[in-house]
């Protein structure tokens, strides 16, 4: 009797933690995506801070500094441009885990409202 009452107790258990299993790894997976894209937007931003630091000390007489001024005008489309891109590829990411953990969600709350508690009571 008890093992059946502990066995029921078990696969219960069970039932319940596999959805927050799921949602653990979603969002570990989440994070470390999150994490990768971060590193490389600072990579890819400290190039170019460090590219523009070098063109600027080019800049030695009054034709030079005209020409930095410039290119300052192309840097700056450029780096707009790809400010957007990765806007809009971080909204993607996002966009990707929010539907994963919506369908999650469904999926736990379907489990979860299975567990017949009356059953486990008469068990007992």
């Amino acid at each position: 009797m008890y093992n059946e009452f502990f066995n029921m107790n078990q696969e219960q258990f069970e039932k319940m933690a596999g959805p927050v299993r799921k949602f653990n790894n979603a969002t570990l997976d989440h994070v470390a995506k999150l994490v990768e894209y971060q590193i490389s937007m600072f990579r890819s931003y400290s190039e170019i801070t460090i590219e523009q630091m070098r063109a600027l000390q080019t800049v030695t007489d009054p034709k030079s500094l005209q020409a930095y001024v410039s290119a300052q005008a192309e840097a700056t489309k450029s780096l707009s441009e790809k400010v957007a891109k990765d806007t809009n590829e971080l909204v993607e990411l996002q966009r990707g885990y929010a539907e994963e953990v919506q369908k999650l969600s469904e999926e736990g709350l379907a489990t979860v409202t299975s567990i017949e508690p009356a059953k486990a009571r008469k068990s007992a």
